[in-house]
Parts: C-alpha cells; sequence; structure tokens
C-alpha cells in the first residue's frame, strides 16, 4: 500500500511540475458509455496487478453524402469513409485515490479526394485524484489531442483540405465537504495550436493566427437543502489571450481577439427519485475585448440537464445550453451559442439496444462592425438513430444513421448531410 500511494503522489506531482491539469479537451465535452451493461456482456478488462487494462478496436465504414458540407446548389460531394480506431483504457482498482490513463484514435480514409479529406486524430488523458482526507480531494489531469476541424466550421471555409489543430488541456481543482456545505475550486487552461491551410489556388490561409491560451478558474460553493437536493452558486471567470493579431478566415483583417469575461449561476441539483435527476440553472455572462471594434456581449445564461427513467430499460435524455464561443469571423465578436438536444435509450433485449436522438443549435454572430453585413446567424438541426448488437463481452457491432443541415442567412453556406454508419467494435 506505502509503495502505491508513492506511486500516486509521484505521478500527480509530475503532472503538476509540468503545468498540467483538468482531464480532457473542454472544446471536445467526454464521451458518454450508453450501455446497459449486464453482467454477461459487461467488460472486464485485463487485471495488472492494481490496474485493469481495456485495449478495443473500431472499424467503421460509413456512407457521407456531402464531405465538404457544400450548399445543395453547389452539387455535393459524397464518399466512402473508412475509420481504423484503436485505442486504450488504463484505470487503478484501489481503495483510496486514482489514476486513469486513455488514449483513443480516428484514423480515416476516404475513397474519393482522399489527399484532401483523410485526417488522424487523437485523444490521449491522464488524470488522478488524491485523497486528502474524508470528503476531500484534490484532481489533477492532463490531456493532449491532435484533431481536425469540422468543413463545415465558417472560419476555415475556403481551405484546400481540413485544418489540423493541437490542443493541451490541463486542470486542477480542490474538492471538500463540511456538512452540508460542499466547495470545489480549481483552475481550466486549453492551449490552442492550429497549422496553416493552403487554398485551391495555393495561396496560405493564416490559421496560426488562431493560436492561443484559454483559462478558467473557477469555484462552486452547494449547500445539502435536503437529501438528493443541492443548491449551488458557481463562478467562472475565463480570459482568453492570443499570440498574434488574428486573421479573419485565415487572410482577412487583423484583430485584437483578446478577452476576458464571467460566467455566473445559480442553480439546483436534484435526484426526486430514482426515476428522475436533473440540474438546472440561471446567470448572466459578460465577455469583454481589447480590440475596440468588437463589441462586449453579455445577457442571461444558464442551463438544464434532465434524466427521466420511466422502465428499467429506458432512459430519456435532455439538455439546454447557452454559452459564448470564439470565431474569426470579420468584425464578429464572438458567438452566442444556444443548444437543447433530446435523446432515449432503450434496451430491446439483453444484448440489443436502441437509441435515439435529435438537436438544434442556434449561433448568432454577435456585433458585425462591417458596414452593409447583417449578422451571421446559423440554425443547425441533427438527429440519429442507431442499433447496437452485442455479440458477447468483447464484441459487439451497431449500424447508425445520422443527419444534419444548417440553414444560414448568407449565400452558399446551407448544407445537408446524410450519413450510415456500419460499426464493429472488439474491446476487453
Amino acid at each position: 500500500m506505502h509503495k502505491k500511494n508513492n506511486l500516486l503522489v509521484i505521478s500527480l506531482l509530475s503532472i503538476a511540475s509540468c503545468g498540467t491539469v483538468s482531464a480532457y479537451d473542454s472544446t471536445d465535452d467526454a464521451k458518454v458509455n450508453k450501455e446497459r451493461q449486464t453482467s454477461e456482456y459487461e467488460k472486464v478488462g485485463i487485471r495488472a496487478r492494481s490496474f485493469i487494462i481495456s485495449p478495443k478496436l473500431d472499424i467503421d465504414n460509413q456512407y457521407d453524402s456531402n464531405i465538404y458540407k457544400q450548399d445543395k446548389k453547389l452539387s455535393p460531394v459524397d464518399s466512402y469513409v473508412a475509420h481504423f480506431k484503436p485505442g486504450l483504457n488504463v484505470r487503478s482498482d484501489w481503495s483510496r485515490h486514482a489514476l486513469n490513463l486513455m488514449f483513443d484514435s480516428d484514423f480515416t480514409q476516404y475513397a474519393t479526394q482522399g489527399n484532401l479529406n483523410n485526417y488522424q486524430d487523437m485523444f490521449t488523458r491522464l488524470d488522478g485524484r488524491l485523497d486528502v482526507v474524508r470528503d476531500s480531494h484534490l484532481d489533477l489531469g492532463f490531456a493532449y489531442n491532435s484533431l481536425h476541424e469540422d468543413r463545415g466550421s465558417p472560419d476555415q471555409i475556403a481551405g484546400k483540405g481540413p485544418t489540423f489543430y493541437d490542443s493541451k488541456v490541463m486542470g486542477a481543482f480542490y474538492s471538500h465537504k463540511l456538512n452540508r456545505v460542499s466547495i470545489k475550486t480549481g483552475l481550466d487552461t486549453v492551449r490552442y495550436d492550429y497549422q496553416d491551410v493552403f487554398t485551391s489556388l495555393d495561396s496560405v490561409l493564416a490559421m496560426s493566427t488562431r493560436n492561443h491560451w484559454e483559462h478558467a478558474p473557477s469555484i462552486r460553493l452547494g449547500y445539502e437543502i435536503q437529501p438528493e437536493y443541492e443548491g449551488y452558486i458557481n463562478l467562472v471567470y475565463k480570459e482568453v489571450d492570443y499570440d498574434d493579431l488574428v486573421r479573419s478566415s485565415g487572410s482577412g483583417i487583423a484583430y485584437n481577439r483578446n478577452s476576458s469575461g464571467y460566467n455566473a449561476l445559480a442553480g439546483l441539483a436534484f435526484e426526486m427519485t430514482e426515476l428522475v435527476t436533473g440540474d438546472m440553472s440561471v446567470g448572466y455572462l459578460q465577455r469583454d475585448y481589447v480590440d475596440s471594434r468588437l463589441p462586449s456581449i453579455s445577457g442571461i445564461n444558464g442551463f438544464v440537464k434532465l434524466k427521466w427513467r420511466p422502465t428499467a430499460l429506458s432512459t430519456f435524455n435532455g439538455k439546454l445550453s447557452h454559452d459564448i464561443n470564439e470565431t474569426t469571423q470579420e468584425g464578429v465578436a464572438g458567438v452566442l451559442t444556444t443548444g437543447v438536444s433530446l435523446g432515449v435509450d432503450h434496451e430491446l433485449l439483453r444484448n440489443v439496444l436502441l437509441s435515439a436522438n435529435g438537436s438544434f443549435t442556434n449561433n448568432d454572430y454577435q456585433g458585425s462592425a462591417v458596414a452593409n453585413r447583417e449578422n451571421r446567424q446559423d440554425k443547425i438541426y441533427g438527429a440519429n438513430v442507431s442499433a447496437k448488437y452485442l455479440l458477447n463481452r468483447n464484441l459487439s457491432t451497431v449500424l447508425s444513421y445520422t443527419y444534419q443541415s444548417r440553414d444560414v442567412n448568407y449565400l452558399f453556406s446551407n448544407y445537408e448531410v446524410h450519413q450510415v454508419m456500419l460499426n464493429l467494435r472488439g474491446e476487453f
């Protein structure tokens, strides 16, 4: 036990000494495992002393009706797409403390114009928990991700190939509970590094001007009103610091996009019964920009998360959120993003899992400083249905269909995408 604790402390201190912290990329939410595993199909992993190792391999066969997410009037290009996704999870099995390592990847090949579309995404995460005293613990984490930007992004719409970038995510949080009062405070820091992109005319889009840091210290104070009901206040201060002036869409007018602001929320987390749980809050957010050409953004903010289990076999999930996101659109300060999603998971048989979900996102680009130009507004609709079949505890297959469309108040910016995917997974 003494050696195990030393290993954890040394590992966490080595993370902290490198300036590291929180678990995963904040732009990329952590994947939610929706499987309803019974003992017959539960993954057991490979035990190595006090660690459990879970390797996996996904092979996806996909049809994409619009690989460039082009306007319907521009004859969209379709393609068969192959995904090869090896991954690995390692987690400790200790009575106190925790140490976890995750690696995931997506090596993708396009049958059509692969030289312009192929990518290799990789995700890594190392995190741990140090139990200080009872009801008190320190969480540290570091993630490094090598990614590509979605083809539909208005910030790189003229790129010949996808925009590649790296993100480094660091976080450190301390949590403590004393009777009915809880406190969680810490810092999230994210670093983004973009690669320049060529256009079809071989000119350069200076995407590297988007390189920046995001720092977000926060504090959450909670009070247990009664068992399963907690009121809380959450305060987040966010500072965005770019390395240089940012070129609009990589080639336009340069702006100083450094900014700072806060997000203050008051909310209630509850578990009414074993069937209904939720978290809801309301508050105010504000962001101020250094460049005088970019106006401040402020407004009412909040989110709602609900989970309802009407039966032991079905789960309904709902979420509503509102936030400010970064953009490089000319003269635009930031994007007010409002999203809503609804989903249902159902266990048809012990080894047959069905799911369906729908989403709507409204991106409201704030404060265009360009004369005679209307503020951009995107309305994005999405839907997905899937069926998963568990052959045994190590093998499964999923057939899914995904639909997405975008309506924009700019010409030649609308698109519609249909995707059909057959997934095969092997996992221990």
